[in-house]
């Protein structure tokens, strides 16, 4: 980068003698020291800027994507919050945890199938799953969506977990709302990392 630097120099000095003594007084004192500058030196030049070139392509390739990174992760935490905060979401999660404590009553898991509830339960599990993927796809942040909803989705996995595990068994199908479950355990251990002694019931 030497070359480079001693160039840029030689620059800067002609520039500022060009202001005191006019072009055609430079041009007879530079002229020599100009046509003295070897092609090597030349070629080190080209080679220098070439390089530093590069890696202002690379960062400015790191900037845009990173800026990309965060829009994506904004919009997916615009979608989070839609999906779970919303009126008819609350409502959906509050009718869910009813059926929980009737099932804990009567021990009749019948009760999330029930006409009346089935339509919030869905809902509910639906809006969890979707969630998950979102995170699982890096398209929102685990940590800053744990941050938030954490104690909603243990209470609400924790409500629906009979449900789902029913319909995996008599669907024969065991990835039956997975990403709820993902999500579920990473919230599980975020609580047990930051609050060990908080009640997740669904109550």
């Amino acid at each position: 980068i030497l070359p480079f630097v001693s160039l840029i120099t030689q620059i800067f000095d002609l520039l500022e003698l060009t202001s005191k003594l006019g072009f055609s007084s430079i041009a007879l004192q530079y002229g020599s020291t100009i046509s003295q500058i070897s092609p090597a030196s030349i070629l080190d030049w080209i080679l220098t800027f070439a390089d530093i070139a590069g890696v202002a392509a690379i960062g400015l390739v790191v900037a845009v994507v990173y800026f990309q990174s965060r829009q994506r992760k904004f919009a997916g935490l615009i979608e989070i919050f839609k999906l779970l905060n919303g009126k008819e979401q609350r409502e959906a999660r509050a009718m869910l945890f009813e059926a929980y404590r009737k099932y804990k009553e009567t021990g009749n898991d019948s009760i999330f199938d029930d006409e009346f509830y089935k339509e919030y339960v869905n809902r509910t599990i639906s809006d969890f799953n979707e969630v998950g993927a979102l995170v699982k796809k890096g398209l929102v942040s685990t940590n800053l969506f744990l941050d938030v909803y954490w104690n909603i989705t243990l209470r609400s996995w924790n409500a629906s977990r009979i449900i789902i595990q029913k319909r995996r068994t008599s669907r024969n199908y065991n990835e039956y709302m997975i990403n709820f479950e993902v999500l579920a355990n990473d919230a599980e251990k975020y609580k047990n990392k930051r609050f060990p002694s908080s009640s997740v019931e669904p109550f």
